[in-house]
């Protein structure tokens, strides 16, 4: 089925300080779903108008999108492993972030490509 489905397959990217993060080689639909609804919000506007309208607005998408990617980490705060949390990743330090939404980029566009075996 791996040929044709999305598995569990994980890569590991390993940091020069030694640190790593492990990611989704690949996403799922729902995966994709679920980052695209973070990007659009919605809201009924009435300031300065007689009837209500709809505005929407449209965000990046990479915090949801390091949600989704980021499964395992190698951090720790005084020998203890700190947990894979939206709070947490939202702080990571953008040597850190920058590297992995850069090699989730070339994941995603490895997955979108046909081999040529």
């Amino acid at each position: 089925m791996g040929k044709y489905f999305i598995g569990s397959d994980l890569y590991r990217l390993a940091f020069p300080d030694g640190e790593w993060v492990d990611l989704k080689q690949e996403f799922s639909q729902a995966d994709t779903d679920y980052i695209t609804a973070q990007m659009l919000t919605a809201k009924m506007s009435t300031e300065g108008k007689k009837t209500p309208v709809m505005e929407a607005e449209m965000n990046f998408g990479k915090q949801a999108t390091l949600e989704r990617a980021i499964m395992a980490w190698s951090f720790t705060d005084d020998g203890k492993p700190i947990l894979v949390t939206p709070e947490n990743i939202s702080n990571l330090r953008g040597k850190y972030r920058t590297q992995i939404l850069a090699k989730i980029d070339l994941l995603a566009e490895e997955a979108n490509a046909f081999s040529k075996n």
